[in-house]
């Protein structure tokens, strides 16, 4: 039970700092998208639709890579996102640097 306890604390922290984190990029950013383990779209990812000019479409589920035109790209962004998933267990784990990428 203790355990169990524990983990649901951890839980939660992890979620305050998520949502905290989440806010502010939205602040800084034009564009916040947020990605499953599979690297494809969590949500309708509504305004990075209208950056693409994709109104209407839902893209929820798509990989992000394939708005990439550059395999390079693509595959450095992969490695890259699943380095990342594959190091950090904790989203304090999670360093945050640029990768540039071209989108279509």
């Amino acid at each position: 039970v203790e355990s169990e306890a524990r983990r649901e604390v951890a839980n939660t922290e992890l979620q305050a700092k998520s949502s905290g984190l989440w806010r502010l990029l939205d602040m800084f950013c034009d564009v916040v998208v947020p990605l499953d383990g599979g690297l494809k779209i969590a949500d309708p990812a509504v305004r990075f639709s209208a950056m693409m000019t994709l109104q209407g479409k839902g893209l929820e589920g798509m990989r992000l890579q394939d708005f990439m035109p550059e395999l390079e790209d693509q595959q450095r962004f992969e490695e890259a996102m699943m380095a990342d998933m594959t190091q950090a267990s904790t989203l304090d784990a999670a360093l945050p640097r640029a990768l540039h990428v071209k989108l279509r």
